[in-house]
């Protein structure tokens, strides 16, 4: 890892920042809806309701919520809005401190839906596991690896529940860079995803 890192995109081409409150805007969001576990053995019903996903004072709620033993929250996801072969994607969040919440940030191959999962790629800018608050996942998951694996890495992150930290992928032609408030704690090289 290192402090010294240094961006080689600096021309901004998308962005939201949640300054309209409401729905979150559909110009930029879309849902995945339903239930089934996802793959993932998840519990949750996934809604568009502002109940589960809301823009208010100029941040994006997520929330989940148990009703009588039920779980309802939210997917929000660009899919067929916005696409993009490298750059930078960072994004700022406070996580969930409630154990069993298992809060990512992840990018799909655009073919996702015609090139079987783990052959379409997938980013993973963020990922917490429910029972450890306290550290942060950045994962290329592709085919030379099992696909219940990936090319990753964790850093420690005590204050990911109480303080906004920036999570960021620096995807390049060479590399896949993972950082966490521009502090590089895992590379990939993509030579290796091929």
């Amino acid at each position: 890892g290192g402090n010294n890192f240094q961006t080689q995109y600096n021309n901004l081409v998308w962005q939201d920042e949640f300054d309209v409150d409401g729905a979150p805007d559909a110009a930029n969001w879309t849902y995945d809806l339903g239930a089934g576990g996802w793959g993932n053995s998840e519990e949750q019903t996934y809604t568009n309701s502002t109940d589960n996903a809301v823009v208010d004072g100029g941040f994006l709620k997520i929330t989940a919520i148990e009703n009588g033993g039920a779980y309802t929250s939210a997917r929000l996801k660009s899919e067929d809005l916005y696409e993009f072969t490298y750059g930078r994607v960072e994004v700022r969040a406070k996580l969930p401190a409630s154990q069993g919440t298992w809060p990512a940030i992840w990018m799909l191959g655009e073919d996702y839906q015609t090139n079987t999962w783990p052959g379409c790629g997938e980013i993973d800018i963020m990922e917490q596991k429910g029972q450890d608050k306290s550290t942060v996942l950045g994962t290329v998951h592709h085919p030379a690896v099992s696909p219940g694996s990936g090319d990753g890495a964790t850093t420690s992150l005590p204050t990911s529940t109480t303080e906004f930290h920036n999570y960021t992928v620096e995807w390049t032609p060479t590399q896949i860079i993972f950082l966490v408030d521009d502090f590089v704690y895992h590379t990939v090289d993509n030579n290796a995803t091929l």
